[in-house]
């Protein structure tokens, strides 16, 4: 069995690191009614599954962006002409020092 969770993401954060059951998958990115960004998680319910990090960024339009982070998915508000992009950024990265930024969302 799976469930699918509604997670709000901080988009003032540097990265939001999230523990999730392995074998999870990020299914669609919105905003809310209070114009913070939710992102719905698909998760298995097994209880023997382990946890993992997820470490994801909220960026928007036009900002830069380092290769190696990885695109999720985009949520654009039509009320505001407003869009911002989701990012998986890799463990190491987020861990560790800004890396150089070259590339844009």
């Amino acid at each position: 069995m799976k469930t699918i969770r509604q997670v709000s993401l901080d988009s003032h954060k540097v990265v939001n690191e999230l523990i999730l059951k392995e074998g999870y998958r990020i299914v669609k990115t919105e905003f809310s009614f209070n114009q913070s960004i939710v992102a719905w998680i698909e998760e298995p319910l097994r209880a023997d599954l382990p946890t993992e990090h997820c470490f994801l960024k909220v960026v928007e339009n036009s900002q830069p962006v380092p290769l190696v982070y990885e695109y999720v998915s985009s949520a654009f508000n039509p009320f505001d002409s407003k869009a911002v992009h989701l990012f998986r950024v890799p463990e190491s990265v987020a861990r560790s020092e800004p890396t150089r930024l070259s590339a844009v969302a």
